[in-house]
């Protein structure tokens, strides 16, 4: 029944939005899915419904993993609905199903620790339709909606094994917390094993039989990450080569934290107005934390009344992710930046704001739960809330007084916004002044108490309805035709410059930048030598290239988009362009620390010379060279050369070099292995022999190849033990959670 009724809940919401095949997609235009995800899911299924597992992508940073960007998503089984599904119905279909299940298996969580079915009911609102969830769905952000709604599953399986030590318990949890990983943001599978290990240690001297859950826990966590290692495996080596696999500068770790006014939201979510003029600080869907009044107040009370024995620990938890969320501006992310493992190399703490409200639903529904059973706390609630409703309405009136009064100044340059911060304080006092009447009545009236369940669903109904932009799929695509257009005129194999989105992804093009956050450290640290910045601080600047020295000229970059007017614009750069493969008889080989401010030198010309980092175990001779390449691209992951040499030469094929690129030799090409280096910094250099050449180069890494293997035994044995009948395992527990 709570399943049925959160499923039409979320087809309420996304009513406007799940016609087929549809055009009108949920998300603000110009964000993360219009300038980003809907490329990559085009992309990426795109070549999947081809039967082609794509393992990098050639169109953008002039070439970057693409499986291993994690993001793309491509094994998670939720997605695969792009591959049957027109782009727009898939997109909104799978935000909608996302909020469905983020309430559901908060629902499931909550019934589990014995919470009354409305209570239950009412979390599993807080969590789909809060701020700390919700606000993603207005810049799109698949991925981040798509981890976060295996928290709650994850920690049903934690407790759960904590209370009956039973194998469906771990099998729950790997489960979970593989999907986690597949679903494309291991930020948030990182920061929920950070959760679950401070649950851990909150909870660890009230736990029995402390060897036994301890090593069910290591068992989810491996398990979890041997199901998922095929992607794992492969976006980590990824991330290694890429700027997050590195230490990054302070600002960039406080890039996205929570500003502190954003707690602000928890009783007033539009004070500072909403996507449409946010004013406030930070930017609007990072940190937002609002669960509805009536929540709020219920876990307030929960904290102070519940019997629950966790509630101090979900307490503590919530304070310990709210400090770490306002990032610098305490002592303690200084701290985790240089004491947690891993910690600084993601950026945006905000996004601990969805385990704030993983920790606010518990201790609601226990602060209802103890109400239901002990309807004379109703008096008490009362005689707290009808203050707290006094005193909003005064701050109103002195809000709205202030300009009367001479006090104008008060607003400041925020006078434009006082109505808002008016209606906002009204509306507060108003909703804590409704909870006062309920709290009266439903002392002796049991029906009122449903009272409580259904005034926070209408306050979550009516803000996650307030946050619901779109944008058209047709238009979207009329923007991007600009690009191919460019290209119909003006054919070849060059690359182009466009604002910083993935739009040449709907094109045959290719950008030499992109929107990713994963992009490859050599690369960026070239880009970065050829604008004069430093890669660490500015990598998240929009305008990263502002200027175009002859150096761009290795990228085969060929034209520069502006939007005007709504339109892109190409101006072309003028840069002399090197071809996609060419041969070279002169090389040098120096540190890679050295490679670049060579590059960037007056005097250095790549098409006389490569600059190598080991040396490529050829003779040099005097004699002229002759030769000749063709290249081929099989796929996104393959490229076939064919080249003739009159004397040693390297082959510098002008896109990313990654340890990832293998070649393998076709007859009658020497059938020893072809050595793949990496040229000038970040392009790929082939030593070649006098004579004829053919041969396959091909991005497989290695952890690819293995993660598969290790994926594919761990998904057979985890459906072996999956026919084990429940009660199996180990021993069970005795007293819930909840008590």
């Amino acid at each position: 029944m709570a399943a049925a009724l959160l499923f039409l809940v979320t087809a309420a919401l996304f009513r406007n939005f799940l016609s087929f095949p549809g055009d009108a997609i949920v998300s603000l235009d110009g964000e993360d899915l219009a300038g980003q995800f809907v490329w990559w899911r085009q992309f990426g299924f795109d070549e999947l419904r081809q039967g082609h597992l794509a393992l990098w992508n050639p169109h953008l940073y002039c070439g970057e993993p693409f499986l291993g960007g994690f993001q793309s998503a491509l094994l998670y089984p939720f997605n695969w609905l792009f591959l049957v599904l027109p782009l727009p119905f898939a997109l909104n279909l799978s935000v909608a199903l996302h909020v469905f299940l983020a309430g559901w298996f908060t629902f499931l969580w909550l019934s589990w620790r014995g919470s009354q079915p409305m209570s239950s009911l009412m979390g599993g609102f807080m969590f789909m339709m809060g701020a700390s969830f919700f606000l993603h769905v207005v810049p799109g952000h698949l991925p981040n909606l798509s981890s976060m709604v295996w928290i709650p599953l994850i920690f049903l399986a934690v407790e759960g094994f904590q209370k009956e030590r039973t194998v469906q318990w771990i099998s729950l949890g790997m489960l979970a917390a593989a999907m986690q990983v597949f679903s494309g943001h291991v930020q948030y599978a990182y920061y929920t094993g950070m959760a679950v290990f401070f649950y851990v240690l909150g909870t660890w001297t009230s736990t029995k039989g402390r060897a036994s859950f301890l090593g069910g826990l290591v068992l989810m966590g491996l398990g979890g990450g041997l199901l998922s290692a095929v992607q794992l495996f492969t976006g980590w080596e990824a991330a290694w080569e890429s700027v997050r696999g590195q230490t990054l500068s302070a600002g960039n770790l406080d890039t996205a934290n929570m500003n502190p006014e954003r707690l602000w939201g928890l009783l007033m979510p539009n004070f500072f107005n909403g996507w449409k003029d946010y004013w406030g600080g930070g930017i609007y869907w990072e940190g937002g934390m609002f669960v509805s009044v009536t929540a709020f107040v219920l876990a307030l009370y929960g904290l102070l009344k519940s019997s629950d024995p966790r509630k101090k620990v979900f307490a503590g938890l919530a304070l310990l992710f709210a400090l770490l969320a306002v990032g610098g501006r305490t002592p303690l992310f200084s701290l985790f930046c240089h004491s947690f493992p891993l910690f600084n190399k993601f950026r945006g703490v905000a996004k601990l704001n969805i385990f704030i409200t993983l920790c606010l639903a518990p201790l609601a529904a226990a602060g209802m739960d103890d109400l239901l059973r002990n309807p004379k706390g109703f008096k008490s609630l009362a005689k707290f809330l009808w203050p707290g409703s006094l005193l909003f309405f005064l701050a109103a009136l002195f809000f709205w007084s202030a300009p009367q009064l001479g006090a104008g100044k008060l607003y400041g340059k925020f006078g434009g916004h006082a109505a808002g911060m008016i209606a906002s304080l009204l509306i507060c006092g108003s909703l804590l002044g409704g909870l006062s009447f309920l709290s009266v009545f439903s002392v002796s009236r049991p029906l009122v108490r449903w009272g409580f369940p259904l005034l926070c669903f209408l306050e979550l109904f009516t803000y996650a309805n307030g946050n619901l932009p779109q944008f058209s799929f047709r238009q979207l695509n009329d923007r991007v035709r600009d690009i191919q257009e460019t290209y119909d005129r003006d054919p070849g194999d060059y690359r182009v410059l466009t604002p910083r989105k993935n739009y040449v992804l709907g094109t045959t093009g290719s950008d030499i930048w992109g929107e990713d956050p994963m992009i490859p450290l050599r690369y960026a640290l070239f880009a970065a030598q050829s604008q004069g910045l430093d890669y660490r601080q500015d990598i998240l600047n929009p305008d990263f290239f502002h200027n175009f020295p002859p150096i761009l000229g290795m990228l085969r970059l060929r034209y520069a988009f502006s939007e005007e007017g709504g339109r892109l614009t190409a101006h072309p750069t003028h840069l002399p362009e090197l071809p996609r493969a060419y041969l070279i008889d002169h090389w040098e080989v120096v540190k890679m620390g050295e490679v670049f401010p060579r590059l960037a030198a007056p005097g250095f010309d790549p098409a006389k010379e490569v600059l190598l980092e080991s040396s490529p175990g050829l003779e040099t001779s005097p004699e002229k060279l002759e030769g000749a390449v063709t290249v081929k691209d099989i796929s996104t992951d393959q490229v076939e050369i064919l080249a003739e040499v009159s004397k040693p030469a390297v082959l510098v094929v002008t896109d990313n070099y990654l340890k990832g690129w293998k070649a393998r030799a076709f007859f009658p090409s020497d059938p020893s292995d072809y050595a793949v280096m990496p040229g000038n910094g970040f392009q790929r250099a082939i030593p070649l022999k006098a004579g004829k050449h053919h041969f396959m180069l091909e991005y497989r890494p290695t952890v690819f190849t293995l993660g598969g293997w290790v994926s594919a035994a761990a998904w057979v044995l985890f459906l072996v033990l999956g026919v084990i009948p429940p009660g199996g395992g180990f021993r069970k527990g005795a007293s819930s959670p909840a008590g």
